[in-house]
């Protein structure tokens, strides 16, 4: 897989995220089957896909490379802090009317491995496996590739129209946490703050399955669009920083090679 990798890092970076999608997709169909509640299903594909991502880091040797680094510094801190205006934007003016303790726990442990899966594989595997070929190819390139992967939503009933919004939001997402991702050399924020904005989008929605979450009213879509396409500048700065500051030809901070 080592030479698969160096060799054809998009070949790969495509295989990694279609077994991840179909394989979390065929195992929420089986769950299904077996008549499991939808938010049961979500949590054992979701922990399965973090079993998986955790596997491919562990295979390849790139937890630190990846972004797993011991700590976390002030300057990483600073770099990603803008990110925490987005999941308050989210919920200002949002009613949670039906509060219920577990159903709030469960979506917590949920959103947190949607952050860890996600940013790992995206953020941490396919970034890493890209950034030979530059820093920023490689984060407009893991970006584009997160938001197609998106689209696999309509495949589980999801409204086309607001699948595509998504697909759209979820590449400038993807860019504007590629930049402190890459200037900070640490994956750990964008976990937390990606699971912060998918339990801020829950939140909004009181808890509903995204299956049934309304159609964006074409002012929505473009003020939601052009929020992350503010943070996708944000990161695409960031990335021009830290190509000035480390070179094109090296990696980041706490980046190791195979």
């Amino acid at each position: 897989m080592r030479n698969l990798v160096a060799r054809y890092p998009i070949l790969f970076a495509v295989v990694a995220i279609l077994v991840y999608d179909l394989g979390m997709n065929a195992l929420a169909a089986v769950l299904r089957g077996m008549g499991l509640p939808q938010l049961g299903v979500s949590l054992i594909a979701q922990a399965a896909c973090c079993v998986f991502v955790a596997a491919l880091l562990g295979y390849l040797g790139w937890w630190r490379g990846a972004g797993f680094t011991h700590r976390v510094t002030g300057r990483a801190v600073l770099a990603y802090s803008p990110w925490l205006l987005l999941p308050l934007l989210m919920v200002v003016g949002s009613s949670a009317s039906t509060l219920n303790a577990s159903r709030v726990a469960a979506f917590i442990l949920f959103t947190l491995m949607v952050g860890f899966a996600e940013e790992g594989l995206l953020r941490g595997v396919v970034l890493r496996a890209l950034l030979p070929r530059g820093a920023v190819r490689a984060a407009v390139v893991s970006s584009l590739l997160f938001g197609i992967a998106h689209l696999s939503n309509m495949a589980q009933g999801r409204d086309p129209a607001a699948t595509i919004v998504q697909a759209i939001y979820a590449t400038f997402i993807g860019i504007g946490f590629a930049g402190p991702r890459l200037y900070t050399g640490t994956i750990w924020p964008a976990i937390v703050l990606h699971a912060m904005i998918d339990f801020a989008d829950f939140a909004s929605r009181n808890f509903a399955p995204q299956t049934e979450a309304a159609t964006p009213t074409p002012g929505q879509a473009i003020l939601v669009i052009a929020i992350t396409g503010a943070y996708a500048l944000y990161g695409w700065w960031l990335l021009r920083r830290h190509r000035r500051a480390w070179g094109a030809r090296q990696d980041p901070p706490g980046a190791a090679l195979f």
